[in-house]
């Protein structure tokens, strides 16, 4: 059952003026009856963007570098919005003036959330956050009723509309927390007011913003602090800093990996490429998995099922796999294609590679590596590290791309890759993979999102004929 606020609420939820005058749009579209009293018209849902704004909603009109979210008031009004949350009044319907609308969307969804009796589950990471975020959300959705994060819409404006979602049927809600600066993710706890928290993992990224991997295990750790009283963290155990967080928690643990309450025994790959993981207490899990990395946001989601009386989670874990939009795996010609393009940093690199190495092929192992945006003064190291890991994960052929696409390729070639070359072109880059590849290849395809790797994938469907 929705949540259903009046105006009057709204505007005293965000510290404004409730909005008067009666000339606005109806639900349908056409206008008011001259005698409603605007304070009292309801609404249950909210929306930040006239293309999929729904009447009855409440318009949020956010502005960003490049646009005026005032200038698309008169167009949510005319597509059935019941008022606007605005920095100045706009003529077709009730207006709640504000100075800051995105401050006054995340102070609702505050309000919201402290109404709500749901659990609320946070979780943030280095990496494999968005996909710990969705198997959590898989399991607990088995037996309850769940909202969680759409995407990976992680941010200041994400994480408030991800709250909003929440009904007074919901039970959890699984909210992930992204930041590239310090005080971040403590704002957004400040909004959620997190029940329980996870960090999956806690690596070199956005170094720019953080500085040092001590910087981003800082900013990590805000999602413990942002607990409330009592809250449950979910601690890898695998992961150094998070063990650091944990020590500095004073609330209950639950401890994943390779000791603690939810143990890896074994992680492997059958035949046909799933992941088949033995998890004490759990039992053995066979998943369309590629990546070895992933077994840690299984651990976790694991971890939260049991704290929750669910044991049985393989049929919605295999049901969540099947529906992730990362790593997919394409045939491209004589190629097996790996696309991993959607975003990198280090420990997704390696992970990657690691998932390439696991791979059943009959032929030679192809990397395709795009540079890894955001790593400031570490930039060329991390790469050239990068570089060394495709050796030790047996690529045969390494193609990079981006400034510092020759650090990657230095890398490798140090560490005993037989062909590394950097090159400055993705046309270039698939032309030489087809000039190397043969049937049997498998090609892994991994890159910042800021370097549109999956270009490559598209130059070589082109060359090969689709």
């Amino acid at each position: 059952m929705s949540w259903t606020y009046t105006l009057a609420e709204l505007a005293q939820a965000v510290g404004a003026s409730v909005p008067t005058g009666n000339a606005s749009h109806s639900s349908e579209g056409g206008s008011m009856d001259a005698g409603l009293k605007v304070p009292e018209q309801s609404f249950s849902s909210v929306s930040t963007d006239t293309r999929s704004l729904k009447p009855g909603d409440v318009f949020f009109a956010l502005s960003g570098e490049n646009f005026d979210g005032n200038s698309f008031v008169p167009q949510a009004f005319e597509k059935g919005a019941i008022a606007a949350v605005c920095e100045r009044p706009v003529p077709g319907g009730p207006c709640i003036v504000v100075d800051e609308p995105l401050r006054r969307l995340q102070d609702f969804a505050a309000w919201h959330r402290n109404r709500c009796p749901a659990n609320v589950i946070a979780i943030t990471g280095s990496s494999g956050k968005t996909t710990a975020k969705d198997l959590t959300a898989a399991v607990l959705a088995s037996k309850y009723p769940v909202v969680k994060t759409q995407g990976n819409l992680n941010n200041d404006i994400g994480c408030p509309l991800s709250l909003l979602l929440m009904d007074r049927d919901t039970r959890h809600a699984v909210i992930e927390m992204g930041a590239n600066h310090a005080g971040e993710i403590a704002a957004l706890c400040r909004i959620a007011r997190p029940d329980e928290a996870a960090v999956t993992i806690v690596a070199p990224a956005h170094l720019e913003g953080f500085g040092t991997i001590e910087g981003v295990a800082r900013a990590k750790a805000e999602i413990v602090a942002g607990l409330k009283a009592g809250g449950m963290f979910y601690v890898n155990v695998d992961n150094p800093w998070c063990l650091a967080m944990a020590k500095a928690h004073n609330g209950p643990k639950m401890y994943f990996g390779a000791h603690g309450d939810v143990v890896l025994r074994s992680c492997t790959f059958d035949e046909a490429g799933e992941m088949v993981l033995d998890i004490d207490p759990v039992g053995v899990l066979r998943l369309p998995l590629a990546v070895r990395a992933h077994a840690t946001n299984v651990l976790l989601a694991a971890a939260v099922a049991l704290r929750h009386g669910i044991v049985e989670i393989e049929a919605p874990l295999r049901a969540a796999c099947a529906s992730l939009s990362r790593f997919k795996t394409l045939s491209v010609g004589p190629l097996t294609v790996l696309d991993d393009a959607y975003n990198a940093n280090p420990a997704s690199m390696a992970a990657a590679l690691e998932a390439l190495a696991d791979r059943h092929v009959a032929g030679a192992r192809i990397a395709v590596l795009g540079e890894m945006l955001e790593l400031g003064a570490a930039a060329a190291d991390l790469h050239r590290e990068v570089g060394r890991a495709a050796a030790r994960f047996g690529v045969a052929h390494l193609f990079t791309y981006g400034p510092h696409g020759a650090d990657m390729a230095a890398g490798a070639t140090e560490a005993g890759v037989p062909h590394a070359e950097a090159l400055d072109d993705h046309g270039a880059i698939a032309a030489a993979v087809c000039r190397v590849a043969v049937p049997g290849d498998a090609l892994l395809v991994k890159g910042s999102r800021g370097v549109r790797m999956e270009t490559v994938i598209e130059a070589l469907k082109q060359l090969y004929g689709g």
